[in-house]
């Protein structure tokens, strides 16, 4: 197996891998949600910690895409790895694609469902708001010991 071979095998394994966190990653971002509307503040730490150790994985396995990137020459950018995809031929190419488009439409989803939680935790962040300057204006308005 040439160096090239090598190289393409290791970017397909960890396009799969990447799959599998995505995967595992929306089910997290759906637990979160759940645990955000209960205001289970436990659950949502460790979620949270589950959340962290998944996209740790996924941000190491693409700095090393950038270096087998860079290693054929292209760029260390989306068109870089299209690039690469485009030059990669036979069932290897065909099974890169593949995954690469599955790892795109996953990242997707999993982008919405944490702007989906942002959403929600900005909610809570307003009403809180609102209920603390609500306290704050009766405490004006209450009879004062003195």
């Amino acid at each position: 197996m040439s160096q090239r071979e090598k190289l393409l095998a290791v970017v397909d394994d960890d396009l799969q891998q990447d799959c599998s966190d995505y995967l595992s990653l929306r089910e997290l971002m759906q637990e979160m949600y759940g645990h955000l509307l209960k205001h289970d503040v436990p659950e949502i730490d460790r979620t949270n910690v589950l959340i962290g150790s998944r996209i740790e994985a996924l941000s190491a396995r693409a700095a090393r895409r950038s270096k087998v990137l860079a290693a054929f020459g292209q760029e260390t950018t989306a068109a870089g790895m299209q690039r690469l995809l485009a030059g990669s031929s036979g069932e290897r190419g065909e099974s890169l694609r593949r995954h690469w488009q599955q790892v795109g439409e996953l990242a997707a989803e999993c982008q919405q469902l944490n702007e989906r939680n942002g959403k929600l935790l900005a909610m809570h962040h307003e009403i809180l708001q609102q209920l603390l300057a609500g306290s704050q204006d009766a405490q004006l308005y209450s009879p004062q010991a003195y």
